[in-house]
């Protein structure tokens, strides 16, 4: 269907030009980008101390620019693998997973198995099956050696729905009291609450919509905090919840993002220069 066969379509962020032979299993994909990206945060697991200034790698948003800078996709040793984020695994194994025919788009949310009790900002694929319908994979997590992460007993080619929330699950539950706000955020900086949930409510929105933003992308309502939003942006944005929750369908988080006026992605977000 439509809604399906969309996410088999690559946008200018994914597309990674020409690619024969690719396997169509998540697992032998998550290890595809394992080989070539490496967590700019946990670099120092793999023994590398990553410079300073190759930190601004996780900048290059496009996988044709990651392409660019790799050369290939063949594996390297971990200091010569291009330096990124959770956002950069997930959606280059978003663009691996399309190149292979299999229906696939990144989300925006926050993951519960890597700090006990709470709910940090990650990124994670979700992958189409006509068996499964759609299910998480976390190929930051299935691409390393079990327990660098510390995440137990989680299987990362099928994240639990409980230990992954997608920004607008995480808000509603947050909203309703279902979930301390404080226990969600970025536990490496300290931050919590409903203003860092409410910027992962809007970049799940757009991964939906086929843009795949950066972590600290801010526009339109992501950076005013949630203390100064007006009730009306605080409707607007559970209802945006509900669409993020949901998964889609497609259409509304496209129209949301392209008519209302406090939500417009910019276009260098999408658009490669030159």
């Amino acid at each position: 269907m439509e809604e399906v066969s969309c996410y088999l379509r690559q946008t200018a962020i994914t597309d990674p030009g020409p690619l024969s032979g690719l396997p169509a299993d998540p697992g032998a994909l998550a290890r595809i980008v394992g080989g070539v990206l490496i967590h700019r945060d946990w670099a120092w697991k793999w023994g590398v101390q990553l410079p300073d200034e190759r930190r601004d790698e996780a900048n290059l948003r496009f996988v044709p620019a990651m392409r660019a800078r790799l050369g290939s996709l063949r594996e390297r040793p971990a200091d010569q693998r291009v330096a990124g984020t959770c956002r950069d695994f997930a959606v280059l194994l978003v663009a691996l997973l399309r190149a292979a025919g299999v229906p696939a788009r990144a989300r925006a949310g926050f993951a519960g198995y890597f700090t006990p009790g709470f709910y940090d900002d990650h990124w994670v694929t979700e992958v189409w099956s006509e068996d499964r319908g759609w299910y998480l994979v976390d190929a930051q997590v299935a691409s390393a050696e079990p327990g660098a992460y510390g995440t137990g007993g989680l299987d990362p080619l099928d994240v639990p729905r409980d230990g992954f929330l997608v920004g607008g699950q995480a808000w509603r539950e947050c909203r309703s009291g279902q979930r301390d706000p404080k226990t969600v955020g970025t536990s490496a900086a300290g931050l919590t609450g409903l203003w860092e949930v409410q910027g992962n409510v809007i970049r799940d929105l757009a991964a939906l919509a086929g843009v795949e933003a950066l972590p600290w992308d801010n526009w339109g309502l992501i950076p005013v905090h949630y203390d100064e939003l007006p009730e009306a942006d605080r409707s607007l944005l559970d209802r945006l919840a509900a669409v993020s929750a949901a998964g889609g369908p497609r259409h509304l988080a496209l129209e949301a993002l392209q008519l209302d006026p406090r939500l417009p992605v910019p276009d260098e977000l999408s658009r490669p220069r030159g």
